[in-house]
């Protein structure tokens, strides 16, 4: 089977696709906004889908097709969507100020973790002319960052989204790696639905804490 060489189209807009989601990890990372966060993920995985229906298109592999269309309703568009409904505004969530460093200093170690994963890479014996030798340091540098957002940001939603980040960057290795790689399909469709439920819980553990805050004055003035 053909290997995607970085000359190609396809090696060409996956490379593209790479950086922009490399970029959005940063953006995701030097941000306090929640409605930000949400934003950033969904972007990324929007072009991560598309990075994965180009490798689908060349390698003809319809395991990857299925990915493409899971990855683009479930994280670019359903996790965005219901995160938004029934995360940030039910909960009236805006500004993240639980961070454990300033954003610049979460930055400067986002390069230089982006560095490391970039000499890391190149000093194994990767085929020359490939796109795995671009594309992979960055899927490496995008889990790193997810790892680093975790790290940083101490609220259970924003430490979501980092570990979100992290299955896009493990993702994106994989379509690199890999021509036909069935069961990232299983995976990728696994760790959503973990994601879902962990959002879930962020809800409902927020609700739960305005009710035990509510005095019952205030929980008479719900009765209709």
């Amino acid at each position: 089977m053909q290997s995607l060489a970085t000359s190609s189209i396809e090696g060409t807009l996956l490379s593209l696709s790479a950086v922009a989601i490399l970029l959005a990890a940063f953006a995701c990372l030097g941000s306090k906004l929640f409605n930000r966060y949400v934003a950033y993920y969904g972007f990324q995985s929007v072009v991560l889908s598309f990075a994965t229906a180009v490798v689908a298109y060349h390698f003809r592999s319809a395991e990857l097709w299925v990915l493409a269309g899971l990855t683009l309703a479930i994280k670019g568009v359903a996790i965005p969507t219901v995160t938004r409904r029934l995360v940030i505004r039910r909960l009236d969530l805006r500004r993240d100020v639980a961070l454990s460093t300033g954003l610049s200093t979460s930055l400067i170690i986002g390069a230089l973790l982006s560095a490391f994963a970039y000499l890391a890479i190149k000093t194994q014996d990767l085929p020359h002319g490939l796109v795995a030798t671009s594309v992979v340091p960055i899927s490496i540098a995008v889990v790193l960052l997810g790892a680093l957002a975790m790290a940083v940001h101490r609220h259970t939603l924003a430490q979501l989204i980092g570990w979100l980040i992290t299955e896009n960057g493990v993702i994106l290795a994989a379509i690199t790696l890999a021509a036909t790689f069935p069961f990232i399909v299983e995976a990728g469709i696994f760790l959503d639905l973990v994601a879902a439920v962990l959002m879930m819980v962020v809800f409902v553990s927020g609700i739960t804490r305005e009710l035990a805050r509510a005095t019952s004055a205030e929980l008479r003035q719900l009765q209709g």
